[in-house]
């Protein structure tokens, strides 16, 4: 007992691993306010808690806040806002508590108690101890919940972006379609670098194209993904062909109707061009696209006919043609920006960084007030049943929906 004038330290304050090892060496039932520096212990409920303490627990029953920022077992608490209580006796976790309800709070605290005395007094509870980085039953819930919230969140997100890439690019698409109906393309692979010119220059005036531009491409996934955007890569392209292209560099050709004549529909001018009159690889025997097939892999071709089946089936080794008019202007776009740049649409601005920043109900005033004075800086506000984020609800999207809503759909 303290000596008469000598203050009775109530509550305990800890803040690195060192004090948080010594705090766990006391005897007695430890009930612990875990916070993060910027929310703060919960103010309300200490009060009540130094009251159980001075009438009921007395030596038993410690009191502490633990700064879960500088503490190496309690980083899962990290950055929540909500009160945590966690019941520590021996060293171990013995029980936790989320939420602000000082009545339930204060029935947890009197049972543990009880059960503490049992203990001391060598008699058997139904404790089941946990080490402190252990997640309690009700964090695994909590957890998964969250878990499954922040995936179904993001799904729709990602589901919002696809669409929004969707429309972005189709729209972009017709534009060039549009505003270039006469500018084709053409991939030639590392393999056919060295003999295109030859084999295409014979059949260019026949279909009445010129090469207008020729550009040099490094190919990755990435680029492939995206040329591909709108076509089925595998139909396109086979494994080895895209080793080929990711191990050399390729030429990509654009073509323009030439003056002297008038081509009605390009894509499938060039595509007739290339393969011939299947209009797809692998082309017919005689077709340029046989004809850029480097010799070996034509010996290898005429092997066995099962081997030639597997390469008509699967090969377009030499060239390659954009199936249709989409994929034709997504070449356009990503390989020659100055001829189709007038007519893509510009990526829309990444969302800058932001913080979110959360008032409870009586500071509105405070918070409109600022609001209105940086209008531009406020990104989106809104009201919500909870102050975490993990399990909050959208009461209202901003305060005139507020005032609108019926007493009992507010809280």
């Amino acid at each position: 007992m303290a000596k008469k004038g000598q203050a009775v330290q109530l509550q305990i304050e800890v803040a690195n691993d060192e004090e948080w090892d010594k705090l766990l060496q006391k005897d007695g039932l430890i009930i612990v306010d875990v916070y993060s520096e910027w929310c703060g212990p919960c103010l309300g409920m200490q009060a009540n808690l130094k009251k159980i303490k001075l009438e009921v627990g007395g030596d038993m029953l410690l009191l502490a806040v633990a700064k879960s920022d500088g503490i190496t077992s309690l980083q899962r608490f990290r950055n929540k806002s909500e009160p945590t209580w966690m019941f520590v006796s021996k060293g171990k976790m013995i029980n936790l508590m989320f939420g602000a309800d000082a009545p339930k709070l204060t029935r947890l605290i009197l049972d543990e108690l009880k059960k503490e005395q049992s203990e001391q007094a060598g008699q058997p509870t139904d404790r089941m101890p946990l080490e402190i980085t252990e997640m309690a039953e009700e964090e695994k819930v909590r957890f998964e919940v969250a878990e499954s919230k922040e995936k179904e969140s993001q799904a729709k997100e990602d589901t919002k972006k696809a669409k929004e890439l969707l429309e972005r690019r189709t729209k972009e698409c017709a534009n060039i379609v549009t505003n270039l109906p006469n500018y084709g393309a053409a991939l030639i692979f590392p393999s056919a670098k060295d003999k295109y010119k030859e084999i295409l220059g014979e059949i260019l005036d026949e279909a009445g194209l010129d090469i207008y531009q020729t550009e040099k491409v490094q190919f990755n996934e990435d680029i492939i993904n995206e040329m591909c955007y709108f076509t089925d890569i595998s139909k396109e392209f086979t494994e080895e062909s895209l080793e080929e292209l990711y191990n050399d560099e390729s030429l990509m050709l654009l073509f323009k109707e030439s003056a002297r004549t008038e081509i009605e529909d390009i894509d499938d001018t060039i595509l007739n061009m290339i393969y011939g009159a299947i209009r797809k690889p692998p082309g017919t025997k005689e077709s340029i696209a046989q004809k850029l097939i480097t010799e070996e892999e034509q010996e290898q071709e005429t092997q066995t006919e099962e081997k030639d089946k597997v390469k008509k089936e699967s090969g377009n080794v030499g060239i390659w043609v954009p199936p249709d008019a989409s994929v034709r202007a997504t070449v356009l776009r990503m390989f020659f920006p100055k001829v189709s740049g007038d007519f893509t649409i510009p990526e829309p601005a990444p969302e800058p960084e932001h913080l979110t920043i959360i008032f409870p109900l009586n500071k509105k005033d405070e918070a409109l007030q600022v609001m209105h004075q940086y209008p531009d800086e406020i990104m989106k506000h809104g009201l919500f049943t909870s102050e975490n984020y993990e399990d909050t609800t959208l009461v209202a999207r901003n305060f005139k929906q507020l005032d609108k809503l019926v007493p009992s759909e507010r809280t």
